[in-house]
């Protein structure tokens, strides 16, 4: 890829953010605001050169009220590596708090996505991922559809420790609502110490029209593991 060309791609990807940070900002006077902490385990195992296994388990915790939600999940992973490279699997996500009154939430979730990485250089990232989800929440079927654009840069630090900070804007269509009704953008750091082990951190800010907390603030942090 040519270095213009390169000037090109950044600039669009400096307007999206620019356009998701102006939506993500509208209306922020009047819209309620709640914040939550993610915790993610990632386990990787090697099938071959190309393949792997992933098991992600997580907790989710809201700060303003007393709710937190597990997640626990298996994909199988093709050419991991590769510029195109393709995910499938499954998710089960469930209320671990209780509310009085209530039934817990529960949703499984079918998960298919591929993923795209232009070449970028030796030390740049870039990487677009289109995930569908077919999910059955407290049974009712609907589907969604989630657009990311990832860019980062490559840091090379001592005893080969590599870090990778990068940023994200995500798009999401809910068939439940019939339109776009989520925008996510975050920025945030990879540090991987070596081949076994890399510590994802990150911060978060979400805008959802269809939730009762239209502004969602997010601190996060994954561990992932390879063997």
């Amino acid at each position: 890829m040519t270095t213009r060309a390169r000037r090109h791609a950044a600039a669009l990807f400096a307007s999206a953010i620019l356009l998701g940070a102006s939506a993500l900002g509208a209306e922020r006077a009047s819209a309620q605001e709640s914040s939550e902490g993610s915790y993610e385990l990632g386990l990787w195992k090697r099938l071959n050169s190309r393949d792997l296994l992933y098991v992600p388990i997580a907790v989710t915790r809201k700060d303003e009220v007393d709710h937190a939600e597990g997640l626990f999940g298996v994909s199988y992973v093709w050419n991991l590596d590769d510029p195109l490279s393709v995910r499938a699997g499954y998710r089960y996500s469930w209320e671990l708090t209780e509310t009085e009154g209530a039934e817990r939430y529960r949703e499984h979730r079918g998960v298919a996505e591929v993923n795209v990485r232009p070449a970028w250089g030796s030390r740049a990232e870039l990487m677009n991922r289109t995930r569908f989800e077919l999910r059955w929440i407290d049974a009712v079927p609907s589907w969604r559809l989630r657009e990311r654009i990832l860019a980062g840069r490559k840091v090379a630090l001592k005893r080969r420790i590599v870090l990778t900070p990068y940023g994200t804007f995500e798009a999401s269509y809910d068939s439940r609502y019939h339109t776009i009704n989520r925008l996510r953008m975050s920025i945030g750091a990879a540090t991987r110490f070596n081949e076994h082990v890399m510590v994802d951190t990150y911060v978060a800010r979400q805008r959802d029209t269809r939730s009762d907390a239209a502004q969602l603030q997010a601190l996060g942090m994954t561990v992932n593991l390879t063997y």
